[in-house]
């Protein structure tokens, strides 16, 4: 049975960090911020900033500020952090089930890293124990290819952190110090998956992660909800589109015609150029793959072609998003 420990999640602090604001024109306008995965922990909300950063994989909205009340510690948690059933519990608040995974054998390191990664596998998200009892970092997913776990740390300003199976073990071995411990040595998890039983929102990829770290001209809800929109809007009366193809694939197939279409009909406002047009066109193809919007097996795709041309054209012309 794990004890928790007041000191769980009480390391460094830093400054929360929101969304980039629109500037005035697309010439000087920053990249914006992709995701909530971008904001600095407050100081002592390693947890709740993790476990935030967890709930916007699973597609559900909840500050760090909100989830340290959740867990009952809204005024404390400056000090003492938030331990694991803190955790837990404001997990449960937003309808988010949560698994602890505890071994204290170091010589077991390969298979906790094997259970992480058969959870990763499955699209959910975990927050990993780490910095000997200190500190909460988020892992949000697994690229097999690279064989690499994607890390969300709370108090770094680098947006991810790719680590490797060593590194993880390594990082994840937890040694209790001082006279009043009294933890076992120990790797520990918390495995996260939606109430529910729905899938999470965002698949993490190599692409998706590239579009988070360079940032977009909107963000990643905006142009989730955009296609979700168009999608429904494209399918004869509102039939089902749970079996039907991927709107990613729609977009790649039919990017040269609205692209084309875009810079033959209209001048744009000469902030933009045809290659800044096809890289957002692009971000909106790895939103649409990474939240795994379909349309239906009888889509107007004339429709659809034309309110794609019709969203792009805003952009070209300089419009705010």
């Amino acid at each position: 049975m794990l004890t928790s420990r007041q000191n769980r999640g009480t390391l460094e602090s830093g400054t929360e960090r929101g969304p980039v604001n629109d500037l005035a024109t697309m010439k000087t306008r920053a990249k914006r911020a992709f995701s909530p995965l971008c904001e600095l922990q407050l100081p002592s909300h390693c947890g709740p900033c993790s476990l935030s950063a967890c709930l916007f994989v699973l597609g559900i909205s909840a500050t760090q500020t909100q989830l340290a009340a959740a867990a009952g510690k809204s005024v404390s948690v400056f000090t003492h952090g938030v331990d694991e059933r803190g955790l837990r519990r404001a997990a449960k608040t937003f309808g988010v089930r949560s698994d602890f995974v505890l071994y204290n054998d170091r010589a077991k390191g390969n298979e906790f890293a094997r259970r992480l990664r058969s959870h990763l596998r499955q699209g959910s998200p975990g927050i990993l124990l780490s910095k000997h009892f200190e500190h909460w970092v988020a892992v949000i997913g697994y690229l097999a290819r690279q064989r690499k776990f994607i890390i969300v740390d709370p108090k770094a300003k680098t947006v991810f952190f790719r680590w490797s199976e060593a590194t993880l073990i390594r990082n994840a071995w937890n040694v209790a110090e001082g006279e009043d411990s009294y933890e076992p040595d120990q790797y520990f998890a918390i495995l996260l998956s939606r109430s529910d039983g729905e899938p999470p929102k965002w698949k993490i990829s190599e692409s998706w992660l590239r579009l988070c770290e360079r940032g977009s001209s909107d963000t990643a809800e905006g142009m989730a909800n955009d296609l979700a929109e168009m999608a429904v809007l494209a399918s004869p009366n509102e039939r089902q589109i749970e079996e039907g193809p991927f709107l990613a694939e729609f977009l790649e197939a039919n990017e040269d015609l609205i692209i084309g279409s875009i810079t033959h009909w209209a001048g744009g406002n000469g902030n933009v150029t045809r290659g800044d047009l096809r890289t957002f066109y692009r971000d909106y193809t790895t939103v649409a793959s990474s939240s795994g919007i379909r349309i239906s097996l009888d889509t107007d795709t004339t429709f659809l072609v034309a309110q794609l041309t019709a969203l792009l054209c805003s952009y070209w012309w300089g419009a705010r998003f």
